[in-house]
């Protein structure tokens, strides 16, 4: 199987964003370098892009998927594929034939917008305005859409802020806040690129349509924003958790609230990740390199020993555990009360330094093992001079991750998977330590 076949089979989900900034840009061979980051009108792509400056401007064509990075990217020429997109301000006025999947402050959705699938959206702003088309799905977590196009089959939406003028073809389900009294948050200074605030709360207008159902969960009811009944009716599902800060309009506290919390944690992430696979490749890169080699050889394999692994060693300790405080209860009853505290001491913390390595090893060392194959794979794909340069693989690895991880649901599954893959390549690494390389491949495919 080839080096491009297993990508896509095995890391499909890690090539949904490109790190905003990243030193990758493209022309139309779609691996070589070009310092402006522009597309011009009437130019063809005929290979998937990755393209990165501080403004991405596509105006030609497209055959192939796009990862673009930037402060702003702007589409309005057309892409024959999907697009994957990181920047502070997006602004599509084009046609995307596959999805999008958008990690920004702000995105428009101009009307001459045309997504032939799906809409993945998280941020801060998202609007569609009217004329655009999104032919299936949207999903989006922000604090406010608005949403004035049309939208071919289903809305599912965790916001702040929802307001529909367009068209929805089948249902909508949200997550909403409450009304508030009136007046849009208060954020100074003014995100940029965002042109309406709107207050929380649902509004759907008398011109909306809405083909399905209406589902949506605050702690509000909320009806009298509401101007249409749908076909499917109007669910309203009570929830006294979903209750934004109506209160305040401290603008550190909103602006914190909204996008810094965001922010953080997911700097947190990258920095962590970053400082530990950079001892890594320092002091291990020869280590690093043999396990990650086995999870390319041997990718199912490591996922399901992942998965026995982890459900081995923690059992094991329960038990440890147990056997640890009989013992001490044991020579307790014969009167060794001083060996008692022995056993109980040095059994448990033991116990609890190898559950600690052990807890590194799954919280970082698998997702380490994992983003460094990735992020080597796409070097040798794109820019095999830098394949030899560990640090590079490494760091394109986890800025990849980092993203792909903040997706809800979607990474939550990108997450346990490496886990898995990462814990059970380095048993089987481990186990087949010391064998010839031919015992090693007969032992391989057996398992598969």
């Amino acid at each position: 199987m080839s080096t491009k076949r297993k990508i896509l089979l095995i890391f499909i989900p890690l090539f949904l964003v490109l790190t905003i900034g990243f030193g990758f840009t493209a022309t139309a061979k779609a691996v070589e370098y070009d310092e402006d980051g522009i597309i011009e009108e009437g130019e063809i792509i005929d290979d998937d892009l990755f393209i990165g400056a501080d403004t991405v401007e596509i105006d030609g064509t497209v055959n192939g998927d796009v990862f673009a990075g930037g402060n702003i990217v702007i589409v309005n020429g057309t892409i024959n594929g999907s697009l994957v997109t990181g920047a502070q301000t997006i602004l599509v006025n084009g046609k995307v034939s596959g999805s999008i999947y958008a990690g920004s402050m702000t995105i428009t959705l101009g009307p001459e917008t045309e997504i032939g699938r799906n809409m993945f959206y998280g941020g801060f702003n998202f609007s569609a305005e009217e004329g655009s088309v999104i032919h299936r799905d949207l999903l989006v977590g922000a604090y406010q859409a608005l949403l004035s196009g049309d939208i071919g089959r289903d809305v599912q939406a965790g916001v702040g802020a929802l307001e529909i003028n367009g068209s929805v073809g089948n249902n909508v389900r949200a997550e909403v806040s409450s009304s508030s009294d009136g007046q849009p948050p208060q954020i100074y200074p003014s995100p940029p690129g965002i042109d309406t605030l709107v207050p929380s709360g649902i509004r759907i207008s008398d011109e909306a349509e809405i083909g399905g159902s209406l589902y949506y969960k605050s702690s509000e009811n909320q009806s009298r924003t509401i101007a249409i009944t749908p076909p499917g009716g109007i669910e309203f599902d009570y929830d006294p958790q979903v209750n934004p800060n109506t209160d305040s309009h401290d603008p550190d506290e909103v602006r914190s609230g909204l996008v810094g919390a965001w922010l953080l944690k997911q700097a947190r992430v990258f920095i962590t990740l970053m400082l530990l696979g950079g001892l890594i490749v320092w002091q291990l890169p020869g280590l690093l390199n043999k396990v990650g080699g086995k999870v390319e050889k041997e990718v199912m394999p490591s996922l399901g020993w992942g998965l026995v692994s982890i459900m081995v060693v923690y059992l094991g300790a329960f038990l440890v555990g147990g056997l640890i405080l009989a013992g001490a209860i044991f020579f307790g009853v014969v009167t060794l009360g001083e060996l008692s505290r022995v056993i109980l001491t040095v059994g448990f913390s033991s116990l609890s330094l190898i559950m600690a390595g052990f807890g590194l090893l799954v919280s970082y060392g698998s997702k380490l093992v994992v983003s460094y194959l990735v992020g080597k794979l796409l070097i040798k794909w794109l820019a095999p001079k830098y394949a030899d340069q560990p640090i590079w693989p490494m760091m394109v690895g986890v800025v990849l991750y980092t993203f792909l991880r903040a997706i809800p649901f979607i990474g939550l599954v990108i997450g346990v998977t490496a886990t898995f893959i990462g814990i059970g390549a380095m048993w089987l690494t481990y186990r087949d330590q010391g064998k010839p390389e031919s015992v090693e491949a007969q032992t391989a495919s057996l398992e598969k």
